[in-house]
């Protein structure tokens, strides 16, 4: 028995069950089936509005904002090309919007993450109350999946947080409402707009690409197309994400946003995505909502089949199924093929290092067809346990840590609330002013020195000579990249060891899997090699060797093959039409390029020399 059987009246596949006359009634459950709609958006508004927060990631989003609103272009540090937003889309929305507005951009980000939000759980919860008003012979409805995710504090938490989660629910409720509309609107225009929308998935993140196939692959079995409006489909559908992607390639240099580079997003690591799902299902017994939701289900099909048994082998063979039955099955049955991929995705590369958040999309995407459902003798009280246990949950369970936890998945905005002593951090001041060390950080990069880097060091900041050629007035190294960009100027570098914006991070070799996310920390050897003064007097515990060894990897190319220089050639020469050309050919292997951490040992590998060896590195003294 199908989920279209189960939650929809039909006589038979094809046909509907008579709807009701209108009248007091039918308006008085219209009037109940907007509440279904209006008042989950509102709990979603509200207790985004209450945790309403930007994350240090979402940060990340902000410098590059800023940059191209100064006319340096799409860059983290000027003259460096480095994607470091993983939401294409999303970066150029708050491009636009802090253009029209000249508002802050953290403040706006986090505004318009909370708009979209609501706005994707409106439009969701509208295309399924259309689609069971359809289907249904009594279309009262009640609440249902939909309670499952206003129950999460993840899901409260990530309403905002200034990242393309909130844009990501628009999309998905995008493509869902128009899929439901598909089947029963004949107009092209229709068909064209679902292609578009869905064709912008992997704008709005790399890993979307799941979910754009399968809207796609409905949009394919619902309107069986023929060969010329396919190709024209198709072009709707890919023409600006392949337009963008040959512009990444030929501008980047890479096929991927460097995050996804740095966390080797085509790896896998099945035990720790797993452990990732116990993180979220285990603090909030998740697994209790999900049983009652699929027992509901299976009882109503179990009532269904014993009461007309000859029908409902009838509706199991696909030789008595309709294109109409087929359209219905596809409209239920997509994003739930979705949701399920989209979930395997996150668990096979690992999850991530922020509490749910890599779940949510494809939890939400997974309840489409049921966030609310028919009012039942089954379903009624089923809604009434959900209820029940979202009340429970959302007064009572927590995760089991404070900040980060044994697998190192961090309840990120408690981390931050906790370490800012700032209910709704919704700037950068907050993380500038308040986050631990960092005002000492940002005052010892403020300070009356010229053309150096600042480096912490255990308690306190070191200060070292910039290399001569390098322009910039100042170069910064913290571990939180989107505080430290808010706070280097624009004209300044960043630097971020981690490798999320900076190319060669990014590409040094994953040798142990650690914290997720975190786990590419470059060897501090490469950033004075490639930043500082050769003649400069290297801080304590920096040692003179490994600098010298990464100096000589980062120019070996100058005479041999050097890859290593070539990857920064890719990124840091002048944009020509000739480096375009250079990028754009070399993209696909210079997305796969790894070397090692070790200096010494990528000296060896790259350039092909032991710089150990006798009269190889400068040894004039010893402190450079």
């Amino acid at each position: 028995m199908s989920l279209v059987s189960v939650l929809s009246g039909r006589s038979r596949f094809g046909r509907r069950a008579d709807p009701p006359q209108d009248g007091p009634s039918t308006r008085g459950t219209a009037r109940w089936n907007l509440a279904m709609v209006l008042t989950p958006a509102l709990i979603v508004l509200i207790l985004g509005w209450h945790r309403r927060w930007i994350s240090d990631d979402g940060l990340i989003f902000t410098r590059t904002v800023r940059q191209i609103l100064a006319g340096n272009g799409p860059v983290f540090n000027v003259g460096e090309r480095a994607e470091s937003s993983t939401s294409t889309l999303w970066q150029w929305i708050l491009v636009l919007a802090s253009w029209i507005t000249q508002s802050d951009v953290g403040r706006l980000a986090v505004y318009l993450g909370l708009l979209c939000t609501t706005a994707g759980y409106v439009l969701a919860l509208q295309a399924t109350r259309r689609l069971h008003e359809r289907t249904a012979r009594v279309p009262l409805l009640v609440p249902f999946g939909v309670i499952a995710l206003l129950a999460l504090p993840p899901v409260w938490d990530f309403a905002t947080s200034g990242l393309e989660t909130g844009l990501t629910t628009l999309w998905i409720a995008g493509c869902w409402w128009l899929l439901v509309r598909l089947p029963h609107d004949p107009r092209a225009r229709i068909a064209y707009a679902l292609a578009f929308v869905a064709g912008l998935g992997p704008t709005v993140r790399p890993d979307l690409a799941i979910a754009t196939l399968g809207f796609l692959i409905a949009l394919a079995v619902i309107r069986r197309p023929r060969p010329l409006r396919a190709l024209a489909l198709f072009g709707t559908a890919f023409t600006l994400p392949l337009l963008y992607e040959i512009f990444r390639m030929g501008y980047y240099g890479v096929m991927l946003p460097l995050p996804a580079v740095t966390k080797e997003a085509s790896a896998s690591d099945w035990s720790r995505g797993w452990d990732y799902v116990r993180d979220l299902t285990g603090p909030y017994h998740l697994w209790l909502p999900f049983v009652v939701l699929a027992a509901c289900l299976l009882v109503q099909a179990v009532l269904r089949v014993r009461r007309d048994p000859a029908r409902a082998r009838a509706r199991l063979d696909p030789r008595t199924i309709d294109r109409a039955g087929w359209a219905r099955i596809t409209v239920f049955a997509v994003p739930v093929a979705c949701g399920l991929l989209m979930l395997l995705y996150v668990i096979r590369v690992g999850g991530d290092f922020m509490h749910a958040r890599m779940l949510l999309p494809g939890l939400f995407t997974l309840l489409l067809p049921i966030l609310v459902v028919p009012a039942s003798r089954l379903a009624v009280p089923a809604a009434t346990v959900l209820i029940g246990w979202a009340v429970v949950c959302a007064v009572a369970f927590r995760v089991p840590y404070e900040g980060i936890g044994p697998r190192g998945i961090a309840d990120e905005r408690a981390f931050y609330i906790g370490a800012l002593k700032v209910a709704n951090p919704v700037t950068a001041y907050s993380y500038v002013a308040n986050y631990p060390r960092f005002p000492a950080a940002a005052q010892a990069a403020r300070a009356d020195h010229k053309h150096v880097i600042v480096y912490p060091w255990y308690d306190g900041f070191y200060v070292t000579a910039l290399d001569p050629k390098l322009p910039a007035p100042v170069a910064t190294v913290w571990t939180n990249l989107g505080m430290n960009g808010a706070n280097t100027p624009l004209d300044g570098v960043s630097v971020d060891i981690l490798g999320l914006a900076y190319p060669l991070a990014a590409h040094v070799e994953l040798t142990t899997r650690g914290r997720p996310g975190h786990e590419k920390e470059i060897d501090i050897a490469w950033v004075f090699a490639q930043y500082t003064s050769p003649d400069a007097v290297l801080p304590p515990g920096i040692d003179p060797i490994r600098v010298k060894a990464a100096r000589y990897a980062l120019t070996c190319g100058n005479t041999n093959t050097g890859k290593i220089k070539e990857l920064q050639d890719s990124v840091q020469e002048p944009m020509t039409w000739s480096r375009f050309k250079k990028n754009f050919t070399g993209a696909w292997d210079r997305t796969s390029f790894r070397f090692p951490n070790d200096p010494v040992t990528a000296a060896k590998q790259i350039c092909g020399v032991d710089v150990l060896q006798k009269d190889i590195l400068p040894t004039d003294n010893p402190n450079r």
